[in-house]
């Protein structure tokens, strides 16, 4: 009887050891699940570090030379784009917006991630003027911020925009500073808005020389002849080439 009695208390011995032994197990469980997660959380921190290392900051300088002040309410863009591509539209990598006030230089802090830029890719910094969304004043030279000989911080120079609605008498009272002939004529802008750059971020352009006529229109050049007689502007035959690129723009397709 004593021998059975030992028996069972050892059995029951090594069933509370067991039981005890499990329960340790499971208390502990929580701290290997905690341990795992943790690294994701250092390596989001360091992610997001890297990030903010990224950021840079290009200060722009806007300048124009117009003497008349903005009205109020006007908005000032700056654009920080990628130009390498012919056959695409220019990739914005960073814009800036805010309403200039008194007189120029208006300063602007435009922020980029310098993990956008690529070793050999063009890059353009552009800025233009609008007044509920009427372009009043724009750049019109191609201005890459990281070219060596770019002085810091970068300077654009704006001009003014000539609504397309003024009437015909207050375009004669503007006296020609350029000749009608044998003279680059470029596009400045379109419909009342600022026109864009063609294939190759080409300016679209025509020329009236002596001998004929010839231009770009956004995608393909051409060539022709005219006549330019007593204010009175005749085209004859105009040949253009057959490129098929995806511009922004193109004048014979209009």
């Amino acid at each position: 009887m004593t021998f059975k009695m030992k028996k069972i208390a050892l059995a029951s011995s090594v069933a509370l050891s067991a039981l005890f032994l499990q329960a340790c197990n499971d208390a502990k469980a929580p701290e290997q699940s905690t341990s795992v997660e943790q690294p994701a959380a250092v390596s989001q921190a360091v992610d997001t570090t890297a990030k903010a290392q990224a950021m840079k900051t290009l200060d722009v300088n806007v300048i124009y030379l117009d003497r008349r002040m903005l009205p109020p309410g006007a908005e000032l863009t700056v654009v920080l784009e990628d130009v390498s591509k012919a056959d695409a539209p220019a990739e914005v990598i960073a814009t800036e917006s805010m309403e200039p006030a008194g007189a120029p230089p208006y300063a602007v802090a435009l922020k980029y991630d310098a993990n956008k830029l690529a070793e050999k890719h063009r890059y353009n910094v552009r800025a233009t003027i609008k007044m509920k969304d009427q372009l009043i004043m724009t750049s019109t030279e191609a201005l890459d911020p990281f070219a060596a000989d770019v002085k810091q911080p970068v300077e654009v120079k704006l001009t003014r925009v000539t609504p397309a609605h003024n009437s015909a008498e207050k375009a004669a009272e503007q006296k020609a500073n350029a000749s009608f002939t044998n003279t680059y004529w470029k596009l400045m802008t379109l419909d009342g808005k600022e026109a864009q750059l063609g294939a190759g971020d080409k300016e679209l352009f025509v020329q009236f020389n002596d001998d004929g006529l010839k231009g770009f229109s956004g995608c393909n050049s051409f060539m022709g002849t005219y006549q330019a007689k007593e204010g009175k502007l005749t085209l004859g035959p105009v040949a253009a080439t057959q490129k098929m690129v995806v511009t922004p723009i193109d004048l014979f397709s209009i």
